[in-house]
C-alpha cells in the first residue's frame, strides 16, 4: 500500500501531547517517524497515570501519540549524542519541537542554527502562547489557556467557570501543526527551501472560536455576548440521558409533532423568528424534562430519529468502544503491542481515497530502533559499541 508521506524524515524531539501527536499524523500518512528518547527512561509518558503494571512501561497515551514511530535512545546533552542527532537531521525533512525559544537557543537546536545545517528542513515548533510577547517565555497548559482565550466564560449559576471538558487545543493543535507542514513541504517543492512552522495552543483556541470570537470594532451597538445554553439534555426513565437540539422552526415543528405536543405549536409565538428561542427555552425545554423522564432513552430516540430531529444518547467514553457508527467507519482501530497486546485507540481521522494513511507498527519499545537508525547513519557495530559503553544511548 502507497501512503503519502513515504520518504519523508521526521524527526521527534518533542515532549506532552502536541508536539508528539503532531508526528504521529505525519507517521499515519507514511512519514518514517524517529522519536529521539533521553536515557535511561525516555519520554516521561511511558510511565505516566495511564501506565499500569500491565502495560510494562508503555502508558496508553504513549502508544496511541507514537504509533508509527522509531525509538533512538540517545542523550543530546552529551557532544557525542549531539553529533549523532544533528547528522540525523542533516538528513531529515521535518523536525518536531515544543522546547522554549531560548531553550533551543542554548542547545543549538533553534531554526537558525538547524536551518542553516539543513536549509531543506521544515522546523515546526509548537508552544503556549507564541513565541512573541509577554508570555512567549511561559510554559503553556491547555487549561490555563483556556481561560486566557476566552473559552471558559461560560459559568455554573453560583458563578463558577466551566471547562471545556477535556484539552481540546493539546489535540487540535497537531491537526493544525501538521496542515502547516505540509503546506512548508509543498512550497519546499518550489524553492528547494525549508521553513518554520509555528503552533500555540493559544492560537488553536482561538481558531477553535473562529465562529463566535469576531466583532464589528466600530459598531456603537456592538453585539453582546450570548450565555451558552447548558441544557437541551435530558434524564430518561432509565437514568441515561439524550441530546435533543431543535434550532429552528421546522425542527421544533418536527419535535412537537413527534411527541404529541401540538398545544405548542399553537403557541403564536412560533409565527415570529423572535419568538421561537422563546418557545424552546421557555416552554418547549421544561415540557421535556418532565416527558422524556417517563420512558427509556432508546423508546425517545426513535421516535425522534424517525422525525428527522437532532439528537442522540450520551455515551460515556467506554461506551464509545462499541458504537455502530464509529466501528462501521473504521474510526477506532486495534494495535497489538508486543507487551501490551490487543489496544483499542483512535484511527487515521483523514480519509484519502488512493493513499489511505493507515497504523504500520504500535509504539515503538524503548530504544527499540537504536542500532538500525545508527547503522543507516553509517556508525559501524564498534562504533556503536563505543557509544553505548559511554551512556550516550
Amino acid at each position: 500500500m502507497t501512503l503519502a508521506l513515504e520518504g519523508i524524515r521526521v524527526v521527534d524531539l518533542a515532549r506532552g501531547i502536541a508536539g508528539p501527536t503532531t508526528s504521529m499524523y505525519l507517521g499515519d500518512q507514511g512519514a518514517e517517524v524517529i522519536k529521539v528518547e533521553p536515557p535511561p527512561d525516555g519520554d516521561p509518558a511511558r510511565s505516566g497515570r495511564d501506565a499500569s503494571p500491565f502495560l510494562q512501561g508503555n502508558g496508553l497515551g504513549f502508544m496511541v501519540k507514537n504509533r508509527n514511530k522509531k525509538s533512538l535512545l540517545l542523550d543530546i546533552r552529551k557532544p557525542e549524542g549531539k553529533d549523532v542527532l544533528l547528522k540525523l537531521i542533516e538528513t531529515s525533512d521535518v523536525i518536531v519541537v515544543n522546547f522554549r525559544e531560548a531553550a533551543g537557543k542554548r542547545l543549538g537546536l533553534d531554526y537558525a542554527s538547524l536551518h542553516e545545517l539543513n536549509p531543506r528542513l521544515i522546523y515546526a515548533s509548537v508552544s503556549g502562547y507564541g513565541t512573541k510577547g509577554p508570555h512567549a517565555h511561559r510554559g503553556g497548559y491547555d487549561r490555563v489557556i483556556q481561560g486566557f482565550a476566552g473559552v471558559m466564560y461560560r459559568h455554573m449559576p453560583d458563578g463558577t467557570p466551566i471547562t471545556a471538558g477535556l484539552y481540546a487545543a493539546d489535540t487540535a493543535t497537531p491537526m493544525l501543526l501538521s496542515y502547516g507542514i505540509m503546506c512548508a513541504l509543498w512550497s519546499r517543492e518550489k524553492t528547494g527551501v525549508g521553513q518554520k512552522v509555528e503552533g500555540s495552543l493559544l492560537q488553536t483556541w482561538l481558531a477553535l472560536q473562529l465562529n463566535v470570537l469576531q466583532r464589528a470594532d466600530d459598531d456603537p451597538a456592538p453585539v453582546d455576548e450570548p450565555e451558552e445554553r447548558l441544557y437541551l439534555m435530558y434524564r430518561c426513565s432509565d437514568g441515561k440521558y439524550i441530546n435533543i437540539c431543535p434550532n429552528n422552526r421546522g425542527q421544533i415543528t418536527r419535535t412537537c409533532n413527534a411527541l404529541n405536543l401540538g398545544e405548542i405549536l399553537a403557541d403564536p409565538r412560533m409565527d415570529d423568528s423572535n419568538g421561537l428561542q422563546e418557545i424552546r427555552d421557555e416552554v418547549l425545554h421544561p415540557t421535556l424534562v418532565e416527558l422524556l423522564a417517563t420512558k427509556p432513552s432508546q423508546y425517545w430516540l426513535d421516535l425522534l430519529y424517525d422525525a428527522d430531529v437532532p439528537c442522540g444518547p450520551i455515551l460515556s467514553r467506554r461506551e464509545v468502544f462499541d458504537e455502530p457508527q464509529a466501528l462501521a467507519n473504521d474510526m477506532l482501530t486495534t494495535v497489538q503491542h508486543p507487551k501490551a497486546g490487543r489496544t483499542t485507540m483512535v484511527g487515521v481521522p483523514v480519509r484519502l481515497s488512493e493513499t489511505p494513511g493507515a497504523i504500520q507498527r504500535p509504539a515503538p519499545l524503548l530504544g527499540a530502533d537504536t542500532d538500525e537508525i545508527l547503522t543507516n547513519l553509517g556508525y559501524d557495530a564498534g562504533e556503536i559499541g563505543q557509544l553505548r559503553a559511554i551512556g550516550v544511548v
